[in-house]
């Protein structure tokens, strides 16, 4: 019984690492497209204040609020991916710390870190 027990839990051990890499692998296409789409929206508002400087810039400051939007979400997903790697990131200063750390407070500013789910 003892073999399969141990099949068994390599097997769920192997499950689990696959799943990381492919949530990991997914964050990452995630956020590369977030990257890619930010660059191409920064043309997009150099365009249309080359062809209107005067104007009210109502359409260009939606699309800073998109770029904004968009740094948000690549933000999250970043710490979604530290996250999935065993790192905490201290939302104050941004300094990380790998899963040794068990501190509950940042060693760097002194700000509570969140707790580990």
């Amino acid at each position: 019984m003892g073999l399969f027990d141990k099949m068994n839990q390599v097997s769920k051990s192997v499950t689990e690492t696959s799943r990381s890499a492919a949530e990991t692998s997914n964050l990452k296409k995630k956020i590369a497209y977030e990257k890619e789409r930010i660059q191409e929206i920064y043309l997009e508002i150099g365009k249309k204040f080359y062809e209107n400087p005067n104007g009210a810039h109502k359409e260009e400051l939606a699309l800073c609020a998109d770029i904004d939007d968009r740094k948000r979400r690549i933000l999250s997903m970043q710490g979604d991916l530290s996250q999935l790697k065993g790192i905490r990131i201290c939302k104050n200063c941004g300094a990380r710390f790998d899963e040794k750390y068990t501190f509950s407070f940042c060693g760097n500013c002194g700000a509570k870190l969140d707790a580990e789910e």
